[in-house]
């Protein structure tokens, strides 16, 4: 029966079996935010509301028609993260346009595609907590449907119980639980650089060689998680790679190189086109050097002029502008934070992997921290190499060991590169260690189990 129903599937032609796999995902992932209760505040829990302050503030300007120069997030109140923002929003309080400060240390594109996303919903719902509930409840079903596609992906290459762990390692996560509805970080957005380079090594793989598009694609992936938010970027641009080295270590090596060396530059040809659309904004905002701003950045520097357009909107002028994008980005480096400027990288990095005692990991009441995590896979590893030599299938375990390196290099990156946002935001950086070194390190576990074995099962026959 089973054989049949996948012969019958294969024979179906590709763009129907691709529709129909994308609907059958955004149906599971619809069917699991709802049976996992993501989309209430009050039974999954919130993730950083002080950031979602912007978000409502801006949902609730283009609501009542309001604009403002450059199109940047915003507040009504003195206090960024004052939640009477969200209040106003929930009960459709008339705000005075005046008052509304914007938030120019990114582009905000998550507060443009919300805000027309609520004025949608409010002809279903005029009830603004209807309304919000709706906002999260799709926030998490994006979400998953980021997930699952990782998690075929994973099926595709390593089998079903792989792709089932990694799924586990979503569905048991508090921090993702409570997190990915946040209407500010968005978390589905920052799988869209993994999920691009993944369809790109699937159709290389398929064809024999990468379609162009693929690497537009990359760039535009990357281009939307920046215009949301440029933290944590060497994360993302970590994991773009990681795909891609997977596959060089188990195949045609100058191939695969070359593709990792154009993926990176597609990757930050999104990085460039996000800057670009912050700088334009920037000028827009301050509105003198719009003409200049435009100019100047044309072909790739044109992104990173949308950025100053809309900073120079806002302030009036372009040295204002310039002077408002340079500390929106020391505020992130560590180098010219003075009030962190004594805290080391050991330090930083002794905060996430051995001070931290909150789970990545949680069933009932057993749990497991990222430092535990962390010893954990080390153990697997050890003994992996040890049998893998003993059974003949050591190369074969490059690939899965460079994979987890890359999983764990990630969310590190942050922590080495930006120490001082990294030993400050303590209820944010955690959420990195799901973007994908959890994932990758339980999918691995039944990975490396099926590897091992059926090395051992090739050596029980060479000896009859």
């Amino acid at each position: 029966m089973i054989a049949m129903l996948q012969k019958k599937w294969k024979n179906l032609p590709a763009a129907l079996r691709t529709v129909l796999t994308l609907l059958a995902v955004l149906a599971l992932a619809a069917l699991l935010a709802t049976v996992r209760h993501n989309a209430s505040a009050y039974r999954t829990g919130v993730w950083d509301t002080g950031s979602q302050t912007l978000i409502y503030g801006r949902m609730h300007q283009m609501e009542q028609g309001q604009r403002a120069p450059g199109g940047f997030l915003g507040v009504y109140t003195e206090d960024w993260s004052d939640d009477q923002n969200r209040s106003w929003f929930r009960e459709d309080t008339p705000a005075d346009a005046a008052q509304f400060r914007p938030y120019t240390h990114q582009s905000g594109l998550q507060g443009w595609a919300l805000g027309g996303m609520n004025r949608l919903l409010r002809v279903f719902l005029p009830e603004g907590t209807a309304r919000e509930t709706a906002l999260y409840w799709v926030n998490s079903t994006l979400f998953y449907a980021v997930q699952l596609l990782t998690a075929l992906a994973v099926w595709q290459e390593l089998g079903v119980l792989p792709a089932a762990f990694w799924m586990a390692a979503i569905l048991l996560a508090p921090w993702l639980q409570r997190g990915m509805k946040d209407l500010y970080w968005v978390p589905w957005t920052w799988q869209l650089p993994l999920l691009a380079v993944l369809l790109l090594c699937r159709c290389t793989c398929a064809r024999g060689r990468t379609p162009r598009w693929c690497w537009p694609l990359v760039s535009l992936a990357v281009l939307v998680r920046c215009m949301c938010g440029f933290e944590f970027i060497s994360t993302f641009l970590i994991l773009c790679e990681a795909p891609l080295v997977y596959c060089w270590a188990g195949g045609d090596r100058r191939a695969w190189l070359r593709r990792m060396i154009c993926t990176g530059f597609a990757a930050v040809g999104g990085v460039a086109a996000a800057l670009g659309a912050w700088f334009i904004q920037g000028v827009i905002y301050l509105g003198r050097a719009v003409g200049a701003g435009a100019a100047a950045l044309t072909g790739a520097a044109a992104a990173l002029a949308l950025w100053f357009g809309q900073e120079c909107l806002c302030f009036g002028s372009a040295a204002a502008a310039w002077q408002n994008m340079a500390e929106a980005i020391t505020d992130r480096i560590s180098l010219t934070d003075d009030a962190v400027r004594a805290v080391t990288i050991g330090q930083v990095l002794a905060q996430y992997f051995v001070l931290d005692t909150e789970p990545v990991l949680q069933l009932g009441p057993a749990a497991v921290t990222a430092g535990q995590l962390l010893l954990f896979g080390l153990a697997v590893g050890a003994v992996s190499v040890v049998i893998g030599l003993r059974r003949g299938v050591a190369a074969q375990l490059v690939p899965l060991g460079v994979v987890w390196l890359l999983s764990l290099a990630a969310p590190a990156s942050w922590m080495v590169l930006s120490k001082a946002h990294a030993a400050i935001h303590t209820h944010l950086v955690p959420m990195l260690w799901h973007f994908a070194f959890v994932p990758v390190s339980c999918m691995l576990l039944p990975a490396l189990a099926a590897l091992l074995i059926r090395g051992r099962k090739k050596d029980l026959v060479a000896s009859h």
